[in-house]
């Protein structure tokens, strides 16, 4: 069975490259596993560019792992999360070269690097309130990128952000032709490296993060806030290929907020329950 993430070197920069395009690269237990031993095989490298084979660049989690619950039982080597943690924590430059629709875990990996650099038929998303699950790691991580409000937007809207509009919100810093794309990247990683130390740049980085501010022991438990039933509906529909049916769980919420609300009143009056 082929690797999920290939990796190959040019000059002093490692390239990982997804290659499940046959799945647009869709980001499964599986991938997660390769993408960690190819960063293992890679540690000699000063810089790192994440790149894609095929059309998409991902196209999110992959939805039979999620309905498998893989958000209940996450071992650590296979958590999305965790790997996001570690691109992001990774000391050496990281760019990603986006060339296709970067969807939810997708568009989380970009948010998980230090540069974006994207090709004409980029585009993100966040669809995943409308399947009944959270994008836990990109409502850390988008916001220290575009800022709260926007973030909210993005999220709860669950929008496609095209390429011009992923330029001017900052999410890609520079755009080139598709064919330039993975040369352009790693150019630039290796320009970073070129006339830097490696202390200073992983210092800079680890300071960045710090500012920044993200949880990631808040990331890595978020999952679980979303209630079951809630995901087992929004995953059930997508691959059933229907609108997923959510008036149940509205309902059961209206109920349970005006009973949180009488119960908060009491507490603050002293009246009995």
């Amino acid at each position: 069975m082929s690797r999920k993430v290939v990796s190959s070197i040019r000059g002093v920069v490692a390239v990982l490259t997804l290659n499940d395009a046959a799945r647009r690269n869709a980001l499964s237990r599986d991938m997660v596993r390769d993408f960690h031993a190819a960063l293992d095989e890679t540690a000699g490298a000063r810089a790192l560019v994440i790149a894609a084979d095929g059309p998409a660049f991902c196209a999110g989690a992959n939805i039979d792992d999620l309905r498998t619950g893989w958000m209940e039982t996450a071992d650590p080597a296979l958590d999305p999360a965790v790997l996001f943690r570690r691109i992001d924590e990774d000391p050496r430059p990281v760019v990603c070269a986006v060339g296709g629709p970067a969807v939810g875990g997708g568009f989380e990996l970009t948010l998980s690097s230090d540069i974006v650099v994207a090709a004409g038929k980029a585009w993100f998303a966040l669809p995943e309130l409308g399947h009944g699950v959270i994008p836990n790691t990109a409502v850390a991580t988008l916001q220290r990128n575009v800022g709260f409000r926007r973030a909210c937007e993005i999220v709860l809207t669950r929008r496609r952000i095209a390429l011009d509009e992923a330029v001017a919100i900052g999410l890609v810093v520079r755009t080139v032709p598709a064919e330039e794309l993975l040369d352009a990247a790693t150019a630039l990683a290796a320009d970073i490296v070129a006339t830097a130390p490696p202390g200073a740049i992983a210092a800079a980085k680890a300071n960045l993060r710090g500012h920044a501010g993200t949880d990631w022991s808040r990331v890595l438990r978020s999952p679980v806030d979303v209630p079951k039933e809630e995901w087992q509906e929004g995953l059930d529909a997508f691959v059933e290929r229907r609108s997923p049916d959510y008036s149940r769980f509205w309902d059961i919420s209206a109920s349970r907020t005006a009973h949180n609300y009488l119960s908060r009143c009491k507490t603050i009056t002293g009246a009995p329950s």
